[in-house]
């Protein structure tokens, strides 16, 4: 697969599966960059030997072993050898990723490893999504086999490059008496995870339409590996179209991106002919709010982006797409 392969718009599966593996090859090549650092400090160099070796033979870790290495690598430049020796037995020793798309509730006794990662990583910001109740996520897991069913019938290959995307979905929702809400969430430091909010996402389609969200930005993660999609200083702000507060240009990016997404995905499941007569209505509704968002997005790209090359040729990839007429 080329690079131009891998930036092309439409949703690909044999895509997904290629950036997993590279996400993959950059985690055993970065941790065999530290055992060969730590070479004198066998506490260290042995499990992350063991780590490189798993992956390279094909185990594919779970999003909280990606979380577990950046914490490493904090803990090794700074000269706490003992927790980056303890982090690296963890990595070398976890679970291989589950099968199948797990949903977890984040406040219980099966996401407990994750949550702590997640934690760790996120300080004081993991505060804005709390726990929820067991009854929550049974409920919101049988709205999500739905929606990706809607997903797998109708649309195919977006189906089979979320399954390789996002392989762990937590659930959480805003602490009581929050004043920001939030919907769904990504993170790079955790490739393959998504959380979701049950509150939001009421039907099968709404479930559908944020996974192809999610997802791209899973995407976007997964093709800069070494390249950013923006050049912009990170200090300045501008207008989103998918958030209340003024954002960075890479978040508006980010933003404008997955709206496109999101229309494709919504119009292609409109046209499919798997949707009931009310549900095409609410795709339809949802696809034209995603190109109005695209629209606003990219125009503040066009006014103040600064681009990497990569960045440049993935938008216009996007844009190819949205001057194309709405399939409904």
């Amino acid at each position: 697969m080329t690079d131009s392969d891998l930036l092309v718009f439409a949703p690909s599966g044999a895509r997904a599966t290629r950036l997993d593996d590279r996400m993959h090859d950059e985690l055993a090549s970065s941790l065999g960059h530290v055992a060969e650092a730590a070479a004198e400090l066998p506490d260290l160099c042995g499990p992350l030997k063991r780590a490189v070796h798993r992956i390279e033979a094909g185990d594919r870790l779970p999003p909280e072993a990606f979380g577990a290495y950046y914490e490493l690598v904090e803990r090794a430049t700074t000269g706490d050898i003992d927790r980056a020796a303890e982090i690296a037995e963890v990595i070398a020793a976890i679970d291989r990723r589950p099968a199948g798309m797990p949903v977890l509730a984040r406040g219980s006794e099966e996401a407990a490893r994750i949550d702590h990662c997640f934690d760790t990583r996120m300080g004081d910001g993991a505060g804005s999504f709390a726990p929820i109740t067991e009854e929550m996520r049974a409920e919101f897991a049988g709205r999500l086999t739905r929606g990706l069913d809607l997903l797998e019938r109708g649309t195919p290959d977006l189906h089979a490059e979320i399954r390789q995307l996002v392989r762990v979905v937590l659930l959480a929702q805003a602490p009581e008496g929050a004043t920001m809400q939030f919907d769904g969430a990504s993170h790079y430091q955790f490739w393959g995870l998504l959380l979701l909010n049950p509150t939001f996402h009421k039907t099968p389609v709404a479930v559908a339409e944020v996974l192809a969200h999610e997802a791209g930005h899973s995407l976007l993660f997964g093709l800069t590996i070494h390249e950013p999609l923006t050049l912009n200083p990170d200090e300045e702000r501008f207008k989103s179209p998918l958030r209340a507060d003024p954002r960075p240009m890479d978040g508006i990016y980010h933003a404008t991106f997955v709206s496109a997404r999101m229309a494709w995905a919504m119009e292609r499941l409109a046209a499919s002919g798997v949707l009931t007569p009310e549900e095409r209505i609410a795709a339809e509704e949802a696809a034209a709010a995603d190109r109005r968002n695209f629209a606003a997005g990219d125009a503040v790209i066009r006014e103040s982006g600064q681009l990497s090359e990569t960045g440049l040729r993935i938008i216009e990839n996007a844009r190819a797409f949205m001057a194309e007429p709405a399939i409904l």
